[in-house]
């Protein structure tokens, strides 16, 4: 099943500028890198969840049910750290203390995926700096997936009618059988390629350095005090880790 990360909400993340949600999720991955006491990652992570709550209109619910599919490796996180590191205790805190990370980091990341178009987040990633040629590849492929996706079910529903049963038999026997959706499903995307560099060299893609926008982005004063603000709280997150010593735990102390 296909998941649609952005959420259509009026809401103060949603009407931001991407740069500033850009620069403002990299901001944080970065001052959460600082960390890794779980007395401060776990009220930082409940913080960021609050954020996307009040702020995004992402439920928690919602946040939570796209943190889902990394309980798996927080699982093995959490089992693994206390048997390479001694005391045990310590182990279990590390673990507890990586996986607050990677839990941080895909809110993070989410929050910045459910509050951003997909042409606003390529297009505010453009206007940093990265070359467009990169930009357009990024959302070709972002478009195409559930293309892909959509295209697959398809063959599958197909091939079934024609009695194809993948469901049996044993892990190697479905594995040849797939080979009735893969062949199809590559021929498909190779004729689609080739379709879509036909469709770019028609429309003269690359033949002028300059590249002009269909629509426009720009910086309002709501948009400088948010930056301000997230970069203010950076500064602040480096003080207390490296002013005042906080939110740190020697992994190997001396």
């Amino acid at each position: 099943m296909m998941v649609q990360f952005y959420r259509e909400r009026d809401s103060l993340l949603h009407r931001l500028d991407p740069r500033v949600k850009i620069i403002g999720t990299a901001l944080g991955i970065a001052a959460i890198m600082l960390y890794n006491d779980p007395v401060v990652l776990i009220p930082l992570f409940f913080v960021f969840l609050l954020i996307g709550a009040f702020l995004g209109k992402i439920s928690i619910r919602e946040q939570m049910t796209l943190l889902k599919p990394l309980l798996p490796i927080v699982i093995i996180t959490i089992a693994v750290w206390p048997l390479i590191y001694k005391p045990r205790l310590m182990g279990v805190l590390f673990g507890v203390s990586f996986s607050i990370r990677l839990l941080t980091f895909a809110v993070l990341t989410f929050l910045l995926l459910a509050t951003t178009s997909q042409g606003d987040l390529i297009l505010g990633f453009v206007k940093l700096g990265m070359p467009h040629e990169y930009g357009l590849t990024i959302s070709i492929s972002l478009r195409y997936i559930p293309t892909l996706y959509r295209l697959a079910g398809t063959i599958m529903d197909a091939q079934k009618s024609r009695g194809w049963e993948v469901e049996k038999g044993n892990f190697i026997t479905r594995a040849r059988k797939m080979t009735a959706v893969l062949i199809p499903l590559l021929v498909s995307s190779l004729k689609t390629a080739h379709e879509l560099s036909i469709a770019l060299e028609s429309r003269g893609f690359g033949a002028s350095p300059r590249r002009t926008f269909i629509r426009e982005i720009e910086m309002t004063k709501g948009d400088y005090v948010a930056l301000a603000l997230t970069i203010g709280l950076f500064l602040l997150a480096l003080y207390a880790r490296y002013g005042l010593g906080l939110g740190h735990i020697s992994i190997y102390p001396r």
